[in-house]
């Protein structure tokens, strides 16, 4: 990787100054031109015109600069799964898309199930990782444990209702409602793969990838949010639903009018549909799969209206070799951290999102629903983390550029408007014009409810 040479550095932080010359600036409701002054990692000062002089400047005439984006939902792999992807490949993928947080599920070998198992594998990643990177733990239903979790830095609770990461009875009602007890006694936001195993085929022989999508229903969906649901509603504790995939879902979640639900949606459930997966085969397989047309353009419509609360890439890396497989054994998911803001980018250019729910979506509200009070915007004191891109620049997605070790994706081929220029995390340029630009090591190590 290419290293960025920088000039003298802030001798309090270590860190250099930057500033931002003459840009497009993203305020809370539209753009406006300024500069941006950023010292000691923070964001120190905003103006239409800035003197001052720093050890390094960009001049950003045609640019736009938005607050750096914040994925709530990655599977970053390392460890046993390092051949997949590790910490450095998978920050490196999303300071390319423009991320300059992302938060690291635990289904990871070891999984990460315990305060111990968090603590080491947030040691392995610092160091390594070129973005701000924190972690889920997995669901328990031992409150101290819980605890331990969340005093250790998780950031949530993550149930995969289909097969539990840490053993549970799911079937249990019981033993969720215990799930979600320990989750409130902890503070912690319990985030949940919504599908009911008991709705999802489990034998007989499945030729093709589209037949399994078909088999694979919604209703497996709309009743495991219900159940969540029920259950959490005399408990009253915090739950965000990952990757929504149906509208009817997404109503079903925003009809409880709480400040305690959240909900989440993917580029692929938002422009895909089962369409694709009979052209594409297993590099449109992933879980939830893919629906029918009719379902992903009225979740596009939600989304676009202000429904669901943040967008999340679900970056699933796997190899070539573990999805070329049969239907049954093909590993579903695929890598999203470098195309969810190109394809996004491109739904503002055509006027089908605007500019104002895109950075809600990807930077704003996942920085409120994950706590990370200093990101998510641009104010003064506000973390250096921008991300700034070129709206006229036109591309095409091209898996084999991917910085990701998974050199695949649904997207393949498909044109865009709006492109990454450079990518900035606690004021250090990290990527710039499809090179990385930084070290591992740029990036920190985020911990729940901590806050610098």
């Amino acid at each position: 990787m290419k290293h960025l040479k920088r000039s003298k550095s802030d001798k309090t932080s270590g860190l250099p100054s930057l500033l931002i010359r003459d840009a497009h600036i993203w305020t809370k409701n539209d753009t406006t031109r300024g500069s941006i002054l950023v010292e000691h990692g923070k964001i120190r000062r905003i103006a239409r015109n800035i003197t001052e002089r720093a050890d390094e400047e960009i001049l950003a005439r045609r640019l736009l600069v938005l607050p750096g984006l914040v994925d709530g939902h990655v599977h970053l792999r390392d460890m046993k799964l390092s051949y997949k992807e590790d910490f450095t490949t998978g920050t490196a993928a999303a300071a390319a898309g423009g991320f300059t947080s992302v938060i690291d599920m635990p289904n990871s070998l070891p999984p990460t199930d315990s305060a111990e198992r968090l603590r080491e594998r947030a040691e392995r990643a610092s160091g390594k990782i070129l973005v701000n990177v924190g972690f889920h733990a997995a669901a328990i239903d031992d409150q101290d444990a819980a605890s331990a979790m969340k005093s250790a830095g998780a950031f949530s609770m993550k149930l995969y209702l289909p097969s539990p990461i840490a053993p549970l009875d799911i079937d249990d009602d019981k033993v969720v409602v215990q799930v979600l007890n320990a989750a409130k006694q902890a503070s912690l936001l319990l985030t949940v793969h919504a599908e009911d195993a008991t709705k999802l085929p489990m034998t007989g022989e499945i030729r093709t990838f589209a037949e399994l999508v078909r088999l694979r229903r919604g209703n497996a969906e709309t009743s495991a949010v219900r159940r969540i649901l029920r259950l959490q509603r005399p408990i009253g504790c915090r739950v965000h639903f990952c990757h929504v995939s149906l509208p009817s879902s997404l109503s079903a979640i925003s009809n409880r009018s709480s400040s305690r639900m959240s909900s989440e949606v993917t580029p692929h459930h938002t422009l895909l549909s089962q369409n694709h997966v009979k052209r594409l085969g297993w590099k449109a397989w992933m879980l939830p799969p893919l629906r029918p047309r009719k379902d992903t353009r009225k979740l596009f419509r939600a989304m676009k209206i202000g429904i669901p609360t943040i967008m999340a890439t679900d970056h699933a890396p796997h190899t070539v070799e573990e999805k070329a497989r049969t239907p049954r054994k093909s590993s579903p998911g695929i890598p999203g951290l470098e195309t969810a803001l190109p394809l996004m980018l491109t739904m503002v250019n055509k006027g089908k999102l605007s500019l104002g729910r895109l950075v809600s979506l990807l930077s704003t509200n996942p920085a409120k629903v994950f706590d990370l009070r200093s990101k998510g915007r641009l104010d003064n004191g506000a973390d250096g983390d921008l991300v700034l891109v070129d709206l006229k620049k036109r591309g095409r997605i091209d898996p084999d550029k991917f910085f990701s070790k998974a050199h695949y994706s649904p997207f393949e081929g498909w044109k865009t408007q709006g492109a990454i220029h450079t990518t900035i995390v606690n004021g250090l340029v990290v990527y710039r014009e499809g090179e990385i630009t930084g070290e591992p090591g740029s990036g920190r190590v985020l911990k729940s409810g901590r806050h610098e």
